[in-house]
């Protein structure tokens, strides 16, 4: 939380110090599904379990903003999304924590939550009326919290709960033709420190209709898009096991548009 308030700072001051720039806020409504592996030992075992066969939801829906302001050469993107995937499913790989080992075969309960939360500001290297081309850089937030229950081992569960900040490097395109409006805003980066490792891909792909213009400025418009979001993390968690994630979500979003 306290990483998400910086962040929200940050843009305020950058904002305050660059004049009133044209804002907007896209309240979205996201579709993800997921599909990966995951890993959580002990002893060092190396083969990781499938999310679908471990019961996790293919499909999960969630409310997902988005801000964006404009001023001059400069966009700056805040958006956050979530993602919620439970179910019961098979381990198909041992997982190990705590001197339990959840062996294959072994019906389990899973619950995964992934909160994100991103900043994102690009400069125009090609500013144009038809079409705009810029560079940047930002970080995300990712808030993982994982839990898997036993059904045979009565009360044995394993849960882990990391925030990790993840600096990014950003591109953005977009093009406009009369009333659309498409943009592909591409970040990603992969770091470690302090032995976490962690590997982000993140694309927004967005098409805007507009709906209301207003003295050639546009008020109101529909967002149609498509998000994919590839997640690879390597860490140890406060129990000392090993934690190896690397997922994949990406689904369609659609909402509505508001610009002052």
């Amino acid at each position: 939380m306290r990483v998400q308030t910086t962040l929200a700072l940050l843009a305020l001051s950058f904002l305050g110090s660059c004049g009133l720039p044209k804002a907007g806020f896209t309240p979205r409504y996201l579709t993800f599904d997921v599909e990966g592996d995951l890993l959580v030992s002990d002893t060092g075992a190396s083969i990781a379990a499938d999310v679908e066969t471990m019961g996790f939801s293919k499909d999960s829906s969630s409310f997902a903003p988005r801000a964006d302001f404009e001023w001059g050469a400069f966009e700056m993107t805040l958006a956050h999304s979530s993602t919620n995937h439970s179910g019961t499913g098979v381990a198909d790989a041992d997982l190990e924590f705590d001197g339990v080992s959840i062996e294959a075969t072994d019906e389990i309960d899973t619950d995964f939550n992934l909160g994100l939360t991103e900043l994102i500001m690009t400069w125009d290297l090609i500013p144009g009326d038809t079409v705009d081309f810029g560079i940047g850089f930002g970080a995300t937030l990712a808030d993982v919290d994982f839990t898997v229950t036993s059904l045979e081992l009565s009360g044995e569960e394993y849960e882990t709960d990391e925030s990790l900040p993840i600096p990014m490097i950003a591109g953005r395109l977009a093009i406009e033709l009369g009333d659309f409006n498409a943009e592909a805003l591409v970040s990603g980066l992969s770091v470690d420190v302090d032995g976490d490792k962690a590997t982000v891909i993140d694309m927004d792909l967005g098409l805007r209709y507009n709906l209301v213009d207003i003295g050639g400025q546009i008020m109101g418009a529909l967002t149609l898009g498509y998000r994919s979001f590839d997640l690879a993390l390597e860490y140890d968690d406060e129990g000392g096991e090993k934690v190896d994630i690397d997922i994949g979500f990406s689904g369609p979003y659609f909402g509505l548009s508001f610009w002052i």
